[in-house]
């Protein structure tokens, strides 16, 4: 958002603006830090423990991103007829997925420009792949058993193939034939270990939970991660990465859980090395498009994420740069959105049921305090994104994504205590595919929660006279409703099966920029 263009005309201006809007940010932090300072306030150990979450959550997932914002800007791109003496391993990941989407993604690495040899690793052991992979001219690799899933799976086909660099893609990412030519360049600096390409997706046309999934990763996979690059600390992010042999081999190999990707940049990062993000649409993938495959990849992921925030990232803080550990505080702490909502939807619920007079005025208070910060914060990330995301992606409304984002609190909150007692959660891979239906598990906490705070709304403006004292909470409380009964739509279509995903995946918003210029700065 900030960061250090050339020209100094319309960026200059756009470069004040963002620090303005920061300044103010961080005003409104402590605006609203000072409520919980008030006299009598910390008496409760409850509320002791609500400043220390809220502390942490305001500086490590607010501040520090901000702070990444300041400092994006757009690496300049490598000459793409840059002489990289290295060979080229390609790993495409498979593991049971639907064979038209392995043959699409197999068949696309295979005919990439440059010299590479493609490899398809198949967990499954499928006879019908390993037949496959010959008639396109792939390797095929399988292995005994799935220890560590898809870290032992690359880790394995390192072991039987020697090229300097190792690309990676799963299955449902199309490879455009300029990919290498557009990124191995980067490698002709020995000190970088991977580049990471931005990841996109091709079919946010077919569902609405497609199109909510796909702008839920705009703002990390646009302006936070180019500003990571800016602090040489890009997170991998599993699929469209390039990574150097010698770079795996000092970590001793692809790190394992389910965050391998995540918990490796760490190591790397650690180990000394360097990273690169190219922030173009060069492979694009799937969206979730249904309810079930959403909840079901967000729950790996946070689930892994948090074990990353609560092992690889404290063991490597001392051998991280300031800059890398600004980064990836912004990254694990991602899914901590889930228990924020959590905790303001039950103290809401508490108050609108069972609170008097003096508690709902003592929590409408605390909304006041909070509104500033919540703007802020708003303010910022949208003008971050309008500013950086890339031509190819369209502007407008996200509210799709802030209502699937607030509807998955219940998945975020339990990924957070499975990682805090330290309970083990399987890997599955996402369905790339639309699914049977929803379990009803995982959307009743978010329909309840909306239910009681509906009708602790019409109580309280029913028996209670002077209600109109209570509007500003009535506000916020509506404002975590909407969420919540914003996720009927998706659901009563899984339910009922109406109006089943349109097929193909061609997607407007992501079209593949051919040209090797430089990606024009956004106002």
């Amino acid at each position: 958002m900030i960061g250090r263009p050339a020209k100094l005309s319309r960026t200059s201006f756009s470069e004040v603006r963002g620090i303005a809007l920061v300044i103010l940010g961080v005003a409104a932090l402590g605006f609203y830090y000072s409520w919980w300072f008030q006299a009598g306030r910390l008496t409760s150990p409850w509320l002791v423990l609500g400043l220390l979450g809220a502390i942490f959550y305001g500086v490590f997932q607010m501040l520090t991103n901000w702070l990444v914002y300041l400092w994006t800007h757009h690496r300049p791109v490598a000459p793409s007829k840059l002489s990289v003496d290295l060979t080229v391993d390609v790993f495409v990941t498979a593991c049971g997925e639907e064979y038209s989407l392995i043959e699409k993604c197999l068949a696309a690495a295979c005919a990439m420009k440059g010299s590479h040899k493609t490899w398809l690793l198949d967990d499954g052991r499928d006879p019908a792949l390993a037949r496959l992979a010959a008639r396109l001219g792939a390797g095929y690799l399988t292995r005994e058993g799935r220890k560590d899933a898809k870290a032992g799976n690359v880790n394995a086909a390192l072991a039987r193939t020697n090229g300097d660099v190792i690309v990676i893609f799963d299955i449902d990412h199309i490879p455009q034939p300029d990919f290498l030519q557009r990124t191995l360049q980067d490698f002709a600096d020995p000190t970088v270990g991977f580049i990471q390409v931005m990841p996109t997706f091709s079919n946010n046309a077919q569902s609405w939970v497609a199109r909510a999934a796909n702008e839920t990763s705009l703002d990390f996979y646009n302006p936070t991660s180019i500003g990571m690059d800016g602090f040489n600390s890009v997170t991998k992010m599993g699929s469209n990465a390039l990574i150097r042999r010698k770079a795996l081999d000092s970590i001793g190999g692809y790190q394992p859980g389910l965050a391998e990707d995540l918990a490796t940049s760490i190591s790397l990062h650690a180990a000394g090395w360097h990273s690169r993000y190219v922030a173009e649409p060069l492979a694009p993938g799937l969206a979730p498009l249904d309810l079930s495959s959403w909840f079901i990849q967000q729950f790996k992921w946070a689930r892994g994420v948090f074990e990353v925030l609560l092992t690889t990232y404290p063991r490597s803080f001392i051998r991280l740069s300031w800059g890398q550990r600004i980064s990836y505080a912004v990254r694990t702490t991602k899914y901590w959105i889930g228990p924020f909502i959590f905790v303001h939807l039950a103290v809401t619920i508490g108050v609108l049921l069972g609170g008097d007079v003096t508690a709902r005025a003592g929590l409408q208070q605390y909304f006041l305090y909070l509104t500033p910060l919540v703007v802020a914060d708003m303010l910022i990330r949208q003008l971050a994104l309008r500013r950086w995301r890339h031509p190819s992606i369209l502007g407008g409304s996200m509210w799709r994504a802030v209502t699937l984002i607030y509807a998955t609190w219940p998945v975020y909150t339990l990924a957070w205590i499975m990682a805090v007692l330290r309970l083990p959660l399987s890997f599955r891979p996402t369905p790339k595919d639309s699914g049977a239906g929803v379990n009803p598990l995982w959307v009743l906490p978010q329909l309840v929660s909306a239910a009681l705070i509906i009708w602790g709304i019409i109580r309280i403006v029913t028996f209670t006279e002077n209600y109109s004292s209570s509007l500003l909470l009535f506000g916020f409380a509506i404002g975590l409703v909407f969420p919540q009964i914003g996720l009927l739509r998706p659901l009563l279509r899984s339910v009922l099966g109406l109006k089943k995903p349109r097929t193909g995946t061609t997607n407007s918003t992501f079209q593949t920029v051919q040209s090797n210029e430089q990606v024009p700065e956004i106002e």
